[in-house]
Parts: structure tokens; sequence; C-alpha cells
């Protein structure tokens, strides 16, 4: 098993991570329970198979050396700590940028309503905050950005290691389109192009922080929680959503376009790229 790893690291970890999600999901799926914000149905269980199956997948691979450098980045804060900070928690302006919106259309949320998270019941914003960042957070970023990404990142350019880390993220979700309230009320159209989309855009964002900050865990996952907080509560519904998926969207063009010239500029000059 250890020698099959080292040569399919990827292809064990997307297993791994599949295998224990949707042991959980695919049950609470079957009962017909539908996860909604405040409610008494979780799926956050299902939330810790991306995590999981990076320690066993690394230790598989290559053993304590590979697991004590996974752990130093889940709290690696890169330097300059500033710009670590500013990345990691770049949602909270796109957030800002939504509530001036709403407020201007008289579409102001609560502030409690931050509270009612998808999969938790009703709990003080701290705790919602505390759990989002272990299970959605920690528990997601461990693999996708901690795992995954560097591997792909070994093989292909960025974007391309971004797009199939969108792929393996998406279909690890499916059985969460027959649990949660807001997958379940969307067509079935709407909800594989605009899921599709919002993932992908928000791989290519996490991709550029986790290569501006070192590949650290940490990033990563206050930028899933700062970022789910308005899209993924109560208050996110309507305008503060719609403003939050844009700002990711918009930014995940600009990295794009940016890669692809980046690319072009050495393509036409390798001597300096290599230099």
């Amino acid at each position: 098993m250890r020698e099959f790893t080292r040569r399919h690291p990827i292809l064990v970890y997307v297993v791994l991570t599949y295998a224990i999600s949707w042991a959980y999901w695919i049950p609470l799926a079957l009962s017909g329970a539908v996860v909604t914000p405040g409610g008494s149905v979780t799926h956050f269980p299902g939330l810790l198979g991306p995590a999981i199956a990076a320690f066993l997948t690394t230790a598989l691979q290559s053993g304590g050396p590979g697991l004590r450098a996974l752990t130093r980045r889940l709290w690696l804060v890169s330097e300059p700590a500033g710009r670590f900070w500013a990345y990691a928690l770049s949602p909270v302006g796109f957030l800002a940028l939504a509530l001036l919106i709403a407020g201007a259309l008289g579409q102001l949320p609560r502030w409690s309503d931050f509270a009612l998270f998808s999969g938790l019941p009703p709990l003080p914003l701290a705790t919602v905050l505390l759990l989002v960042l272990l299970f959605n957070g920690y528990g997601e970023e461990i693999g996708w950005r901690g795992f995954l990404l560097p591997q792909l990142l070994q093989r292909y350019g960025k974007v391309q290691s971004a797009l199939l880390t969108a792929v393996v993220w998406a279909g690890w979700h499916t059985p969460t389109f027959w649990t949660i309230e807001g997958y379940t009320s969307m067509s079935v159209p709407v909800l594989i192009g605009g899921f599709a989309l919002g993932l992908c855009a928000g791989s290519i964002v996490l991709t550029h922080i986790s290569t501006r900050t070192q590949a650290s865990v940490l990033a990563a996952a206050v930028w899933h929680l700062t970022y789910n907080m308005g899209a993924a509560t109560t208050a996110s519904r309507g305008v503060i959503g719609a403003v939050t998926t844009g700002c990711v969207q918009i930014w995940a063009v600009i990295i794009v376009v940016q890669e692809v010239r980046r690319v072009r500029a050495e393509r036409r000059n390798p001597l300096s790229s290599a230099t």
C-alpha cells in the first residue's frame, strides 16, 4: 500500500476523501434529511474527510517527515505578515462592500443572521466562527490546498492545478446536492452551472493565495472561514451573497489573465524567465 501510494498519491487521496465523507453524507441523503441554517441536521462530520485523507495519504507517502511538514503549515504565517493577513482576510473586504451595497438598497441583514450557518444550530457567533474554521476551514483546506494542490503543482501550472482541484472539490460535494437546502432549492442547470463557476473561481483564488503564502494551510482556512460567513449564512441570502461571490469571480478572472500574460511572456523570452 505504501508503494502504491508513493506512485499514485493523488488517486489514493481522492478515493480516501470521497470514501470518508460520503460514508456520512450518502446515508444522510438517503434518509431525506435537509440541512438548513440554524437547523438540527448537520453535514459537518463529512467535512473532515479531506483533512483525514490528507494525513493518511501523507503518512503512507512520506511518513513522519511528511506529516511534520504538513502539520507545520497548519499555523504557518508567511512573511511579510501584513501581506499574509491581507490575503487570508480578503473576504472581509468583500463582505464590507456587500454590506455597503445592501445598506444603500435598504436590505441590510440582522447581525444575528450571521450566526445562522448551514448545518449548525443557533449558537453564539464566536462559537459558529470557531466551528466553521475547524470544519469548513481546516477540515477542507488541509486536504485541498494542504495536500492535493501541492501534488498537482508538481506536474501542472497554477491555473490547470486550480481547475483540477476544483473538479475534485466539486465532485466531492455531490451527495450534499440532495441534503443542503441551498442546493436542493435550485434547478439542476442553475445548480450545476452556478456551483461549478463558483468552485472554479474559489479554487483559482485559493491557489493564488497558497502560492503567495508558502502553501500556508492557515491562510486558506481563514479565507474559507471568512468567505463562508458571506456566502453560507442566512445573512448571505440575496445581495450579500451575490456581491461576495461576485468579488471572488472578478478576482479569479484577473488572476487568470495575469497568469496567461506571464506564461506568454516566458515563452517569448525563456532566457529572461530562467534567469
